[in-house]
């Protein structure tokens, strides 16, 4: 099985690394824009070759692991070399309803399915990769809904049976919803940290001191702050409605809940507080069978 990657840094390194741990007779090509990122993995031997397009015909499945805005520049650049017979096309990225729209408009040929594995790190780039990173992690595909010939049936089947062997738990799902549920999940608790980095920004410059107040639930909730300005900025563009609206609903609640502290209403903060310590508490059991 020969697999092309291209994007060499946390994500598409991981997924090379994955496949070369998981298949014996896998053949792996990588690509990136970045020569530092592409030596890194020649000569680490996680990947056997650079993609070229000399050698993109030989694909049977092509992973793009690039920012959601750069996905379909870098598609128009590699299609023509492709075997499209042969070759499925999926991608990385964290929003799904842009990406199926584009490529089902330009390239309505292409054997695509849109892939999103739900895990990373704040850190980016090859060095921080792990084979382990879609271990016991959700990786949604998206359920076009023209599934109608044999050939993509059979693409799909060997694209869920290889991220099955790499140990992901995989969901279908359609690319609106996917984008709705993840605007919850993932997108507002980026934007949340984000802008709450600005805020202490503003402090810092009269206080020169607060790092040194940060304890550990600082550095927790704001941990995620820190990841590639590139890949979120692509992100927030792209899910840019379902993102206002969820974000517009945490407005009212952020409102609601000061309200009820001005008015020094000790049982209604109680309460309040009760109600949402329940609930991450339910969900603090789910979310450790996930990240084990």
């Amino acid at each position: 099985m020969r697999i092309g990657i291209i994007g060499m840094g946390l994500m598409g390194t991981s997924m090379a690394m994955a496949l070369k741990k998981s298949f014996e007779n896998v053949y792996i090509y990588g690509q990136d824009k970045d020569a530092s990122h592409l030596d890194y993995v020649l000569n680490e031997n996680i990947i056997d070759e650079k993609l070229q397009s000399k050698n993109s015909w030989e694909l049977n499945i092509l992973f793009l692991a690039v920012p959601v805005k750069k996905t379909i520049e870098v598609l128009d650049a590699v299609v023509p070399d492709l075997d499209l017979e042969k070759v499925l096309v999926t991608d990385m990225g964290s929003t799904k309803a842009y990406i199926c729209k584009e490529i089902k408009r330009k390239y309505p040929f292409l054997d695509f399915i849109g892939g999103h594995p739900m895990t990373g790190l704040e850190i980016s780039g090859p060095e921080a990769a792990s084979p382990e990173l879609f271990t016991n992690r959700t990786y949604i595909l998206i359920e076009p809904d023209d599934y109608s010939e044999n050939r993509i049936e059979a693409k799909k089947k060997l694209l869920i049976e290889l991220l099955l062997k790499l140990g992901a738990d995989i969901i279908l799902m359609d690319p609106e919803k996917h984008d709705e549920l993840t605007a919850v999940t993932s997108h507002l608790p980026h934007f949340v940290a984000a802008t709450f980095m600005k805020e202490v920004l503003d402090a810092e410059k009269k206080h020169p001191e607060l790092p040194k107040l940060m304890g550990q639930g600082f550095r927790d909730f704001t941990r995620i702050a820190g990841s590639n300005p590139d890949v979120w900025k692509d992100i927030f563009l792209t899910n840019r409605r379902y993102l206002i609206d969820k974000a517009n609903n945490l407005i009212d609640h952020i409102i609601a809940f000061r309200d009820i502290i001005a008015s020094e209403d000790e049982q209604k903060i109680r309460e309040f507080l009760i109600s949402t310590s329940r609930k991450r508490t339910s969900l603090k059991k789910k979310l450790k069978e996930v990240n084990d």
